[in-house]
């Protein structure tokens, strides 16, 4: 999978800029129907979509009940998922859950360590409604796998509907100046780059600690947070050091710098006071829209964050996720229906028309903008971009995963502060491992 299909979907964002209206629903006689429910039946379906996109996953329902007559999913908003959380929890105590909630990863492991959720893993493979081997390759990379959890026997309890990835952004022009890579494909390449663009007001890179950051720098260079049942710190290992190293040397030599907030990032990138910048495909919009509204002349890219194999790109993906609670075989049946049917190629599509989020299925791309203007800024920088979709690997689930977040961001703004680097990931290390029950 090259990245002119990525990019395809970046350039949607320009499009959407430009006022560009959405593509008409799918011809849904084309779909294929599996096995329907023999009475009919109603979902309930809960989320914390607004807006836009709440509006379109209402959409999206009534076309899934035109595809299957025998169901009608209803819809239900929350205002956040901490929101969700609670009522669920009250409809438990009930027994009258939601038949299937859209929520973010660590939300679904939530209620599945309350035994609330079922198992997805029987319906995959199941043989008349599960995924068939086209479906699984045609599924961002490594995104199915990522909806198990470790602590629960490694089974498959969140299914994907859509991705944010963690990516880089970085100012061309600054870089084309300084004579180095554009853009940076490996890490000494970026730390060159972070150097040579320092000169006078413009540093190289400013940083806004983020723990989903961090982690994608941690899977770039083949580490791990956690292990693999997610019971012990790994982030301590080569490549949370080489990362943190990194920081404080680069901070040291002032061409990095904590920026006061994500906004004050966002504005001195756009005008020019900075070369390279980390965050996620949610920040191409408003980025997008502050360059053309400050810098409209600035070349500028997003691209994969450098790696120690630029050949094999890994980042750190998270997004909202389907999970189906546990009623009865017949509603559990039909509601895996719903979340397979919103992750068709067409549906993916539209949402991500929607939202800008990253299509789950591969061939979703190819339907979402074809013939892009020259004029796009995107269009002139395609050389920038790599040749390969980054496996996507998700942020750690467990109970306290926030918590370590935490650990995670003090223990990066610590070291550019100057703090040593060992001390402080000592520190950290020991913080996590006794949110993990590792130490007394």
């Amino acid at each position: 999978m090259r990245f002119n299909t990525f990019l395809r979907w970046l350039a949607l964002a320009i499009l959407l800029l430009a006022g560009c209206d959405e593509a008409p629903p799918p011809d849904l006689s084309k779909q294929v129907v599996a096995t329907s429910p023999a009475a009919p039946l109603t979902l309930t379906f809960w989320h914390t979509q607004t807006g836009a996109a709440a509006a379109s996953l209402n959409a999206l329902a009534n076309d899934f009940h035109r595809a299957y007559p025998k169901i009608t999913v209803r819809a239900q908003s929350y205002d956040s998922e901490s929101d969700l959380l609670r009522r669920g929890i009250a409809a438990l105590a009930e027994n009258k859950p939601p038949d299937l909630i859209i929520a973010s990863h660590r939300m679904i492991a939530e209620f599945a360590r309350k035994d609330a959720l079922a198992s997805l893993d029987s319906l995959l493979n199941d043989p008349a409604i599960g995924l068939t081997d086209a479906d699984r390759s045609d599924l961002f990379p490594s995104i199915l796998e990522a909806g198990r959890l470790a602590d629960l026997q490694n089974q498959m309890y969140a299914f994907p509907f859509d991705a944010r990835a963690v990516v880089m952004y970085y100012n061309a022009d600054l870089l084309k100046s300084a004579k180095v890579d554009v853009p940076p494909r490996t890490w000494d390449q970026f730390g060159t780059a972070a150097r040579s663009t320092t000169k006078g007001n413009v540093r190289g890179w400013a940083m806004v600690p983020n723990a989903a950051v961090f982690y994608a720098f941690l899977f770039s260079r083949g580490g791990s947070a956690l292990n693999e049942m997610q019971t012990q710190v790994q982030f301590n290992g080569a490549a949370g050091m080489q990362t943190l190293q990194l920081i404080s040397a680069l901070s040291k030599g002032d061409a990095a710098y904590v920026a006061d907030n994500t906004e004050s990032a966002y504005g001195d990138f756009s005008q020019g006071k900075t070369a390279l910048l980390f965050g996620t495909t949610d920040d191409l919009l408003p980025i997008s829209d502050l360059i053309v509204r400050t810098n409209a002349s600035l070349q500028w890219g997003v691209t994969n964050i450098p790696q120690n194999d630029p050949s094999h790109p890994v980042t750190a993906i998270y997004g909202a996720r389907v999970a189906i609670f546990r009623t009865s075989n017949e509603r559990e049946r039909a509601a895996w229906l719903f979340a397979r049917w919103l992750a068709a190629p067409e549906q993916a599509a539209r949402w991500s028309r929607t939202t800008l989020a990253v299509p789950v299925r591969i061939s979703a791309y190819p339907l979402l903008a074809n013939n892009l203007p020259a004029s796009l800024p995107l269009q002139r920088l395609r050389d920038g971009f790599g040749n390969t979709l980054p496996i996507g690997r998700a942020m750690p689930s467990v109970k306290d995963a926030a918590l370590i977040d935490v650990a995670i961001v003090e223990m990066w703004t610590a070291v550019a502060n100057g703090t040593d680097p060992t001390a402080a990931l000592n520190r950290a290390t020991q913080r996590v491992n006794r949110l993990l029950g590792q130490m007394p």
